[in-house]
């Protein structure tokens, strides 16, 4: 699958930084809830998660005493860019599809033939 390239403010097209998929079980009761919790208050199940995942990343850090200088350090300039970029687009609350409403679509076509 090719992805598409992204432009930087400067201009340049800029790399696409690679996704990772993490899969969680979840007991089906806590799926429900969360599920019904983030629809209820019209968020994205996958948004809440990656805040969460975030949040708590800067919470380990913070107590493994790796502050944001520090953090930095360790990082490529590339990286740092694809984390800030990765910051600013969580702020925005851009409408995304959910998975499980785009699977039953996909199967509801597949009913229709």
């Amino acid at each position: 699958m090719k992805r598409a390239l992204r432009t930087a403010s400067h201009g340049l097209a800029v790399e696409p930084e690679p996704i990772k998929r993490l899969s969680i079980n979840l007991p089906e009761s806590l799926h429900m809830r969360f599920r019904t919790a983030c629809s209820a208050t019209n968020r994205k199940m996958i948004a809440e998660i990656r805040r969460f995942v975030a949040r708590r990343t800067e919470e380990l850090e913070d107590e493994a005493g790796l502050t944001p200088h520090r953090r930095a350090a360790h990082l490529s300039k590339r990286a740092q860019r694809r984390l800030e970029a990765l910051e600013r687009a969580s702020r925005c609350n851009h409408p995304t599809g959910d998975i499980d409403e785009m699977l039953a679509d996909i199967a509801r076509g597949r009913d229709l033939r």
